[in-house]
């Protein structure tokens, strides 16, 4: 649920190829996903799905789905869909779920288990001889068989497909491992703020993220000649999501703590260090004149004020960190705040509408329904 009020370039293309040193969302057979770094000399662990060398992947591209061989290969696997079935006179109305129409035993699935890990049976072998020895098999509809198909494919195949860690793919693998870490943000939510704060380009975008960084880094998608000023606490941003972006972002992204908000940065008056001086000396005074520097850019850029969005998910009173922010936003400048909760969002819905600095105040739902 967000909150959105009006205050009174160039094109991105996605990158295809997986690269040494990307993240990967790993999705497996069981819908379940992971992300992985693609080192190179490396193994890849997929549990009970097997194991592939990363140097096997690097250089594929996005979205295909991988088949593990034996030895740590992998390749090109095609997962067989509905559209290949046949429209038939068959029905389901005699078939009893019956489990003694499997004719293989437990001990003999099990034993196709384990030599499947150990690499010595494929997972469509194991597959064909389900079907081929389950006397219902014959009598399903070829939807029926599909869905049965799929089902044992989800369990027994030893694929995966690799997703780029986009804002969407990031958006939604958080949500469904731990929501709790960015807020409980959804990908239709994201969706809607940053069309709803009208992010393009060129814009200079203040934000406001207690999720980890997903908002910010959501942001810095879409700004890609302007840039984002996030506020955060304490003395370093805790951005964590963004270690998954393969692409860097520094050029784009400025942090300011909340205390530094009005803090008047005295110049670097370190003087320069003595001839043979050591390592760790020189290392010191280099890095402190850097975070020196990064704080008086970040400083300038706050106070150079006229912003193009403000963008809100915090666990604070949304109402207080708002009005704090809002003499630095141009005008007729969007505002938008998030809120897992309706009560926070209802408390600045209400102040917005009652000041004459807002117009155009809207309450609206973050999620939406799925198109059935």
């Amino acid at each position: 649920m967000d909150a959105t009020a009006a205050a009174a370039g160039t094109v991105q293309t996605a990158r295809t190829v997986i690269k040494a040193g990307d993240h990967v969302i790993i999705r497996m057979p069981s819908s379940n996903t992971k992300i992985v770094c693609i080192r190179a000399d490396s193994t890849v662990s997929l549990g009970k799905f097997g194991s592939f060398s990363a140097n096997a992947l690097i250089g594929h591209t996005y979205g295909h789905t991988f088949e593990i061989l034996q030895g740590g290969e992998i390749q090109p696997h095609h997962q067989p869909g509905f559209d290949t079935a046949d429209i038939t006179s068959a029905n389901n109305q005699t078939i009893v779920d019956d489990p003694r129409s499997q004719k293989l035993s437990f001990e003999e699935i099990e034993r196709l288990k384990k030599q499947s890990l150990l690499g010595t049976v494929s997972s469509s072998e194991i597959i064909s001889s389900l079907t081929a020895n389950n006397e219902a098999f014959a009598h399903k509809t070829e939807f029926s068989k599909s869905k049965y198909i799929r089902r044992k494919q989800s369990k027994f195949n030893k694929s995966f497909v690799p997703l780029e860690t986009t804002a969407y793919n990031l958006c939604d693998f958080f949500f469904s491992v731990n929501a709790q870490k960015t807020r409980g943000i959804r990908v239709d939510t994201l969706a809607q703020m940053l069309a709803q704060a009208n992010v393009y380009a060129g814009a200079r975008v203040l934000a406001v993220d207690d999720g980890q960084g997903l908002l910010v880094g959501a942001l810095l998608t879409r700004v890609l000649s302007g840039c984002v000023l996030g506020v955060h606490d304490g003395d370093v941003a805790n951005y964590d999501v963004l270690r998954y972006v393969n692409e860097p972002l520094d050029s784009r992204l400025k942090t300011l703590a909340w205390g530094k908000l009005h803090y008047q940065l005295p110049p670097f008056a370190e003087p320069e260090l003595q001839p043979g001086a050591n390592e760790n000396d020189v290392l010191g005074r280099a890095r402190r004149l850097r975070g020196h520097q990064r704080l008086a850019d970040s400083l300038a850029e706050l106070r150079a004020g006229g912003f193009d969005a403000l963008v809100v998910s915090t666990r604070y009173a949304a109402r207080g960190v708002v009005a704090r922010l809002l003499p630095y936003l141009g005008l007729s400048r969007m505002v938008v705040v998030y809120d897992q909760c309706r009560e926070p969002l209802t408390e600045v819905f209400a102040w917005m509408r009652e000041s004459l600095a807002f117009v155009n105040v809207q309450l609206s739902e973050g999620w939406l329904r799925e198109y059935q």
